[in-house]
């Protein structure tokens, strides 16, 4: 079987293995993401009284987490991640991943 056949079929087992685990992942996914994007919904008053183009909306972060969940365990490509996440760059979907999305998921997970 020549190399294109062989990852083919690589593909096709990875495709299958990963529709097995949405099941129990998604409930996963549904506990981190609240986690994640709970404080988006108005426990910082200041962000309300002056609205910022560069400030991250609770749909922006779930797309950016929806992304990376959708690419995962491979090499997560920001470039990849920022077509899927509008108006944000792949430099402002990093930062936002690593400097408050891990940080509130290592918090989360700290916690139970």
């Amino acid at each position: 079987m020549d190399k294109v056949g062989i990852k083919r079929r690589r593909k096709s087992d990875k495709i299958k293995n990963e529709e097995a685990d949405v099941g129990e992942s998604s409930n996963i996914q549904k506990s981190v993401m609240s986690d994640l994007i709970g404080d988006i919904d108005g426990s910082n008053s200041e962000a309300k009284k002056k609205p910022n183009k560069l400030a991250w909306t609770k749909d922006q972060r779930i797309q950016l987490f929806e992304a990376i969940i959708k690419r995962l365990p491979s090499p997560l490509d920001w470039k990849e991640i920022a077509e899927d996440v509008d108006g944000k760059s792949h430099t402002q979907c990093y930062d936002q991943w690593r400097k408050r999305m891990l940080s509130d998921l290592k918090k989360s997970v700290a916690s139970e």
